[in-house]
């Protein structure tokens, strides 16, 4: 049996290459507009330094235990990893969920 990924109620057949779906929204990182994405942010621990790091870019909606699940313009991605990085924080990934139906008129 070959491996499927759900979306809603539609399968893809990941063995057929049917990405077509999945790619129809991904987005773009020349996306300048206000919009908002759903990302999960893991590094190894979670703390205050690391959260108050994030939060300079981003609207931390939840803590989790490797990461948090933040609101981001597509922008902020690399400013978050870059401002991590220079305090010598890891980041292990960046996972663009979704994007939002908000915009800067409801900002973080």
């Amino acid at each position: 049996m070959g491996a499927h990924l759900i979306i809603g109620k539609r399968v893809c057949a990941m063995e057929n290459k049917d990405y077509e779906h999945l790619l129809k929204n991904i987005g773009s990182p020349l996306d300048y507009s206000e919009g908002f994405y759903l990302v999960y942010v893991e590094v190894p621990v979670t703390n205050t330094t690391i959260s108050t790091i994030i939060s300079n870019h981003a609207k931390i909606v939840t803590e989790l235990d490797f990461g948090y699940l933040c609101e981001a313009h597509m922008q902020a991605i690399p400013e978050i990893v870059r401002s991590l990085s220079v305090e010598n924080h890891a980041v292990y990934q960046i996972i663009r969920l979704v994007r939002l139906n908000k915009s800067f008129g409801n900002t973080i």
